[in-house]
């Protein structure tokens, strides 16, 4: 369930919708967190730190980015979602998602401090993906939590 949900996590982030404006690309968020951050919450146990590393190291395989640039973002993520599970399971929905827009806004942050390193041009869309995965949080939850009912919780 969590592979094929960090599977659908890529192919959201490679589609684009046609008719849309180019400001509306700045909201595009990074799925990849969306989806780690809810399974990391919602399936204690089943998502670590090595695999969310993995998941990243596939994500900049398929966007073509440096290798480790994805991988340490996703990392960062679960693991403070692991270590802070028990608070964030009792959260809100409003309140988890704060937290969701917070974290994939400094994270954001971090990979374009990494692209600039690298020689890229510093992208305006960065700093805006923890709105865009505020934004997405709640649809995702919604859609993944009757299979995490059903499948991940004992």
């Amino acid at each position: 369930m969590i592979g094929l949900s960090v599977i659908a996590a890529m192919l959201l982030a490679i589609v684009r919708l046609p008719g849309l404006p180019d400001w509306f690309g700045w909201l595009r968020p990074d799925w990849g967190v969306v989806v780690l951050f809810f399974c990391t919450i919602n399936a204690p146990g089943r998502t670590g730190v090595v695999s969310a590393w993995l998941a990243g190291f596939l994500f900049d395989v398929l966007l073509d980015k440096p290798l480790g640039l994805h991988g340490v973002g996703f990392a960062i993520v679960v693991y403070l979602t692991m270590r802070f599970q028990s608070r964030l399971a009792m959260y809100t929905l409003i309140g988890q998602t704060a937290v969701l827009a917070v974290a994939g806004a400094v994270l954001a942050l971090l990979k374009a401090v990494l692209l600039f390193a690298v020689g890229s041009d510093f992208a305006w869309s960065a700093p805006l993906a923890g709105l865009g995965a505020a934004l997405a949080y709640p649809l995702l939850r919604l859609v993944l939590r009757a299979p995490v009912e059903r499948f991940l919780r004992p």
